[in-house]
């Protein structure tokens, strides 16, 4: 009875050591954005801060070498992974002074750390997008803990996959791997800031890989009729939004397949041409793959074609929304985001 009772007190032990190294992560929405919005002032002001507009001039820049990390074969429990993602994972996105309220406001989607020299990748439309009655904005990027790292420079862009890589003044963090050639059925996950609710965790599986155009951006970040090249996506399960844009798709072993880009709807039909009562429509969440990220990481002449997509299908054009920033708004209410 004594050997089982102090069985039981060392067990009791070793679990609560455990949970005092790692702490449950506890997030506070709004905490966290005035963390980051105060932090940013003070950088502003510093004059650590590139003007948004700057950036947007450098994304005709077409590749930068990557130290990529070799990819990953250990599979990881959900709890472990999300703790992996975390570490990498950012909130990308503008530090504006709002021209309602004349008050500053962090507008976020999300990147990932990409190289540990201070490499991170997102969207394009992320660099691109602009409210044009925003005079005075920022692009930053923060981590888990609210830290701010200013965004120094576009390393290499492609418009037409809508994928960029960033340079931050940051140095040691933890890059994920980059691998291509992932299969329909696969399970993924992806750690997202949809709507400002931040480092959401969802699960999914891979359910189509396709090609097919893309929209190109237009000067202001948005959508127009010009269609890029055939780009390589993946449809996913995994639940994402807008504010989600550029965040790591990626498998049980935190390898990152592809990179949150777009939400279309199937089934809902087009009011232009459809005048009955709308029936039920089906998010369909898009996703740059990998292969197309991996594609900025070499020389331009060394970049070859794309790899087939497993399921391809007839290219034409479709009622995609981006997923970056959420509403403008410092705390808008659940039923806005």
């Amino acid at each position: 009875m004594r050997t089982l009772s102090l069985f039981l007190f060392y067990l009791w032990l070793a679990i609560d050591v455990a949970s005092a190294q790692s702490p449950r992560f506890i997030v506070d929405d709004d905490a966290y954005v005035a963390k980051v919005t105060a932090a940013a002032l003070k950088l502003r002001e510093a004059g650590k801060l590139l003007p948004q507009h700057s950036l947007q001039g450098q994304v005709h820049r077409k590749s930068h070498p990557l130290k990529l990390s070799p990819v990953s074969r250990r599979k990881l429990e959900p709890p472990e992974l999300f703790e992996r993602l975390k570490e990498s994972t950012l909130a990308v996105g503008t530090l504006y002074k709002c021209p309602d309220c004349g008050e500053w406001h962090f507008n976020s989607s999300a990147g990932f750390v990409a190289e540990q020299g201070g490499v991170i990748c997102t969207c394009c439309h992320v660099v691109l997008g602009e409210d044009p009655e925003t005079k005075d904005g920022y692009l930053i990027a923060a981590d888990a803990e609210g830290h701010v790292f200013p965004i120094r420079s576009v390393l290499a862009a492609d418009t037409e996959s809508d994928t960029c890589l960033l340079r931050i003044d940051a140095a040691g963090l933890k890059p994920l791997s980059l691998r291509p050639g992932v299969r329909t059925g696969e399970r993924v996950y992806c750690l997202s800031h949809p709507g400002g609710y931040y480092f959401m965790f969802t699960q999914g599986m891979v359910a189509r890989v396709n090609q097919r155009p893309n929209e190109l951006p237009d000067e202001a970040g948005g959508t127009n009729s010009v269609l890029s090249r055939p780009i390589l996506f993946l449809n996913v399960t995994a639940e994402f939004a807008p504010g989600s844009s550029g965040a790591p798709i990626v498998d049980e072993a935190g390898n990152v397949v592809g990179q949150v880009a777009s939400i279309a709807d199937a089934g809902q039909p087009d009011p232009a041409v459809d005048h009955s009562s709308s029936s039920p429509s089906v998010p369909v969440r898009f996703c740059t793959a990998s292969e197309e990220i991996l594609q900025l990481a070499v020389p331009v002449e060394k970049t070859g074609p794309i790899p087939a997509a497993l399921n391809e299908i007839p290219a034409k054009s479709s009622p995609h929304s981006h997923v970056s920033g959420g509403p403008r708004s410092p705390t808008p209410p659940p039923s806005h985001r």
